[in-house]
């Protein structure tokens, strides 16, 4: 039986590419660095800011002298203001609901920062939410499972009792190291589904109500 349902937060429960696009192509300018579309930063991101800068340097063939300065130019940018051009996914909130109702724990671990996570988590889902993590010193970023079995350890619910949720293939390779019931892979995200079978999704799922019902299938 699924006691708590553990999140993705960025591409699964809150629609971020717009805002992250935004403050990216903010920052690239400048620095006289070309800017990237949506596409491109749904390849990008995933494995927090530093990874995403990095990646955006090899597409762009930047100076990786420069990496630091425009790195802390971006969180400086996205920290200020990090609900601009930010919503939840339509459904979500009902999904959420669904599952407080019945008794279902909800999480939300990001590879945001975790002063970010929190506030953005508690602003958009309130008490819908149980407990949300980010990003922190000394806590590995998923897919290293740490940050998911230090939350299902506070909720306690054992990892055999929870579902992890997420759209991209950090997310899939994260359920599997958790050693989740049941990782499912969600297709309004950031990456199509051949990645996140291959990565092993057990479910892929197209719209957020379907959430619930493979949740309630796990006896």
């Amino acid at each position: 039986m699924i006691k708590a349902c553990i999140f993705d937060m960025d591409g699964t429960v809150l629609d971020t590419i717009t805002t992250i696009t935004y403050y990216v192509n903010e920052t690239l300018k400048k620095f006289g660095i070309r800017e990237i579309s949506e596409d491109e930063c749904k390849v990008f991101v995933g494995n927090g800011a530093r990874i995403l800068i990095e990646r955006i340097f090899e597409s762009r063939k930047c100076d990786r002298a420069m990496l630091e300065e425009v790195l802390a130019s971006y969180n400086a940018a996205y920290d200020e203001n990090p609900v601009y051009k930010t919503a939840p996914f339509d459904g979500i909130l009902d999904l959420l609901s669904a599952l407080k109702a019945r008794g279902i724990k909800v999480g939300i671990v990001s590879n945001k920062p975790d002063f970010l996570t929190r506030p953005l988590a508690r602003d958009f889902f309130g008490e819908l939410v149980d407990l949300a993590v980010g990003g922190k010193e000394g806590v590995p970023l998923k897919p290293a499972p740490d940050a998911v079995l230090n939350m299902l350890k506070e909720l306690s619910v054992s990892p055999e009792e929870c579902a992890y949720i997420g759209d991209t293939g950090v997310d899939m390779q994260t359920g599997t190291n958790v050693g989740a019931a049941l990782t499912i892979g969600v297709l309004w995200g950031f990456r199509k589904k051949e990645e996140l079978v291959s990565h092993g999704a057990d479910v892929i799922v197209t719209r957020p109500e379907e959430i619930l019902g493979e949740v309630l299938k796990i006896g």
